[in-house]
């Protein structure tokens, strides 16, 4: 059972306690008072704060019966089972999402809860596309957990669907690629770009190794911090191309201590500036369109499957948990006919004309 000590909540400026198992709202935190901070032993919540809470507690004050749990509390639980189950980068991410429905919903009772009251949040931010994507994805998530854990009888939004998935980053001719490397005039930023196309790696994964991830003898990458690994429990092997062994075991040498992947100043190839070369690359550039960071590892996957590589050791060799995405995102490649004649002599056994 929780314990019943007062907590404060930012986005609602107020102040509120578990009495059994519902939540009670012991009212808005008083101008002038101190600022509200959670120290070692716990919340500093002001006197009118704490005589509403004694009161609440020693049965002197109404307890207020709601529907069960609103949709804020279903978040607030769901968030502390995320933050002692799952990595801490999955905890932002729900949190930004489920924050942003509590300020329109929070206080909605979460049986009343109702698809149309998705599309609501959903339609109020038109700059989301990608995100609203992953918004249903978190929001459904939370209900699913709500419902398997017993805190409701039924999922309240089973009916919301995913909107369509925003169409992949467009895979790069081997011209433009090397058009892209030609015109890297800085040789540490061509070398992780090189990088990301020899490997399919994700730049986070690029940008993060150091000489302790490089199995030189084995001709492998190890990577202990990756975006599956939460899942797995087990550390992503990158099997590297001859060159990119060259490339590493030159990298080992230079750096054997710290990121070997560095800019022209030493600092680290993060996300802004990534963003912000590839943008600089297309104005140089015009004429490849869609030339991002991300493009290398799609068009890593997309290679692979056109030279025969099983998908089972596609989705290995990028680091995926299942071969799942790879079937789902990569269904353009059928659409070569080209290279769907040539599959199909193949499993014929005919000569291509």
């Amino acid at each position: 059972m929780r314990k019943a000590t007062p907590w404060y909540r930012k986005q609602t400026d107020s102040w509120y306690v578990w009495i059994g198992e519902k939540q009670q709202n012991l009212g808005k935190h008083p101008e002038g008072a101190p600022a509200p901070k959670k120290g070692k032993t716990g919340w500093n919540w002001p006197p009118s704060i704490d005589a509403a809470f004694r009161r609440l507690k020693d049965g002197k004050a109404e307890v207020k019966q709601t529907e069960g749990y609103s949709v804020e509390a279903i978040c607030d639980m769901f968030l502390d089972y995320c933050k002692k189950h799952s990595p801490e980068k999955q905890y932002k991410w729900y949190y930004s999402y489920l924050q942003d429905l509590c300020d329109m919903h929070g206080k909605m009772a979460a049986t009343a809860l109702k698809p149309y009251h998705i599309t609501v949040w959903l339609d109020s931010h038109e700059t989301w596309k990608t995100s609203r994507r992953h918004a249903v994805t978190a929001v459904k998530r939370v209900f699913n957990w709500a419902t398997d854990e017993g805190l409701l009888e039924k999922n309240p939004i089973k009916g919301v669907k995913k909107p369509p998935a925003v169409k992949r980053v467009r895979i790069l001719t081997p011209q433009e690629r090397e058009e892209i490397l030609a015109e890297i005039k800085d040789n540490e930023f061509r070398e992780f770009v090189f990088a990301m196309q020899e490997t399919g790696c994700r730049p986070s994964e690029v940008s993060s190794l150091t000489a302790a991830n490089v199995n030189l003898e084995l001709g492998v990458w190890v990577i202990e911090k990756h975006k599956t690994a939460g899942k797995t429990a087990k550390p992503r092997i990158v099997f590297l191309t001859d060159a990119m062994l060259e490339l590493s075991r030159k990298l080992v040498e230079k750096y054997p201590e710290g990121l070997l992947f560095r800019g022209p100043r030493g600092g680290t190839f993060k996300v802004n500036s990534l963003t912000a070369r590839f943008s600089r690359l297309q104005k140089k550039l015009p004429h490849i369109k869609n030339a991002v960071a991300y493009a290398a590892r799609h068009n890593f996957i997309t290679d692979a499957l056109q030279r025969g590589v099983g998908i089972a050791q596609v989705a290995e060799l990028v680091g995926h948990t299942t071969t799942e995405i790879i079937s789902r995102n990569y269904s353009h490649i059928a659409e070569d006919v080209a290279y769907m004649r040539e599959q199909a002599n193949k499993a014929a056994g005919e000569k291509p004309a």
